[in-house]
């Protein structure tokens, strides 16, 4: 019966685990999923983050329980497949390259692979330009008064907003807590003190994560005409298409991600 339990555990786990590690691979950014408070059937990132990790574990933890209650038709198992595999050098050797080939074809994100990497990027990415993105790299995490300070927004008008909007929150709570605390998101927060919808606070600041994105996707984000950018571009004879990645573009003609933004802005 143990064992039972033991084989069945381990399949519900994986099911979880691959089920959570898919919602992680096409999942928004953490900077847009925190700010934006996004979820996917009721859980956060932070929520299927834990999800997998747990579910990962277990499986392991019920892996080994696994061996243990099949210890001995595994070893005759292993044993076996062992001298077989010794005996058949070619196959032996064609494994080890299929593995080899997985290991570094991921690392340095040669094809196909980088197909499966590219593809995931760029679901992540485009989450961005659906919801908007924080002005700055963490920007939840800071008070409201920070909050304005970066941002040159007067701060006695912002709490003044706030209140008016019947929102409660103290001066030390982080923008994150008071959205936590008044049910919405730190985006919405930001909506109110800028009078702006989230189309309109979609441009985030330079470094926000911009070397992930495609130049079409930059271009969206920033508000710029794809077809001008590549003209302009090419002018300054960078040849590139809508769907090279940005700091690939930057790599490529050794100046940085900001240089290259300054390019495609300079008016």
């Amino acid at each position: 019966m143990t064992r039972k339990i033991v084989s069945l555990t381990l399949a519900w786990m994986f099911l979880i685990s691959s089920i959570s590690g898919v919602m992680l691979f096409i999942s928004p950014p953490g900077r847009v999923a925190y700010w934006t408070d996004w979820s996917f059937l009721s859980f956060t990132k932070t929520q299927w983050d834990h999800l997998h990790t747990v579910t990962t574990l277990l499986m392991i933890i019920a892996v080994i329980l696994h061996l243990y209650y099949n210890w001995k038709p595994f070893v005759s198992y292993m044993k076996d497949s062992v001298t077989k595999a010794l005996s058949a050098t070619k196959e032996l050797i064609i494994s080890l390259i299929i593995v080899v080939s997985i290991v570094f074809g991921a690392i340095l994100e040669l094809f196909p692979f980088n197909v499966i990497i590219d593809t995931g990027d760029y679901i992540s990415e485009d989450w961005e330009i659906t919801y908007g993105s924080p002005p700055y790299n963490h920007a939840e995490l800071d008070t409201l008064k920070t909050f304005c300070q970066k941002l040159n927004i007067n701060y006695e008008v912002a709490k003044s907003t706030l209140e008016k909007s019947n929102l409660t929150f103290k001066e030390s709570s982080s923008i994150l807590s008071i959205a936590e605390d008044n049910k919405i998101s730190p985006q919405k927060i930001f909506e109110i003190i800028t009078f702006k919808t989230p189309k309109q606070n979609l441009v985030p600041r330079a470094g926000s994560g911009m070397g992930k994105k495609t130049l079409s996707q930059v271009c969206e984000i920033r508000g710029l005409n794809l077809d001008q950018v590549l003209v302009k571009l090419h002018k300054n004879g960078i040849e590139v298409s809508e769907t090279d990645k940005f700091k690939t573009i930057a790599q490529r003609y050794n100046i940085s991600p900001m240089e290259l933004l300054e390019i495609i802005e300079e008016r």
